[in-house]
């Protein structure tokens, strides 16, 4: 009987000093850059030590346990400072640790041109988009490039959908125009 007592005893010991053994983890992770633009994909790169598991919770509040991740933004995000949180887990779980890390995201944009064709007849035109006004002082024989000279312009609009007016003084003109990542979107005023 104290044989079968003295090798449970053993047992548990040996069992205490394994589980105290496990090391701590040092949870750590990089980011491929410090800065993104809206739309881009933010890679998370797990360089943890003695993790066995592993729980990310990222700046929308949602999580995953996958050792390394991909966290994509939204092209109409707007600028923010995102925060990203890792913890590792011993392979028991009772040890763990935690880092943050911190990206900064910016808006995403595009341009705009308003344009009139020659011969229209239009005096200058005043266009108002997203609190901002820009007047087309001449007009094009043919759809112009983005920022041609003369015409309405309105650079580094937040990627979305934006109305717009527009008048010469006899003639108005009202609509929407959808603002693109890194495009450049030109409507003619006839």
């Amino acid at each position: 009987m104290m044989k079968k007592v003295i090798k449970s005893l053993l047992a548990v010991v040996a069992i205490l000093s394994i589980a105290s053994c496990q090391k701590t983890p040092v949870a750590s992770f990089t980011t491929d850059k410090t800065e993104y633009v809206a739309g881009e994909t933010i890679k998370l790169t797990n360089t943890s030590t003695n993790g066995e598991s592993y729980k990310w919770t990222f700046p929308d509040g949602t999580t995953g346990t996958v050792e390394s991740y991909d966290f994509v933004t939204n092209e109409t995000d707007p600028t923010a400072t995102l925060t990203f949180k890792l913890e590792a887990f011993s392979k028991n779980g009772k040890k763990t640790n935690e880092t943050t890390k911190t990206v900064n995201l910016k808006a995403a944009t595009g341009n705009v041109t308003f344009w009139q064709m020659t011969g229209s007849g239009y005096a200058e035109t005043a266009v108002e988009l997203n609190g901002i006004t820009s007047t087309i002082t001449g007009e094009n024989d043919a759809a112009p490039s983005c920022g041609a000279s003369g015409c309405a312009v309105f650079n580094n609009i937040k990627v979305g959908t934006y109305n717009y007016a527009a008048s010469d003084g006899n003639a108005t003109w009202s609509g929407t125009v959808k603002v693109t990542k890194n495009g450049c979107t030109t409507i003619e005023l006839q």
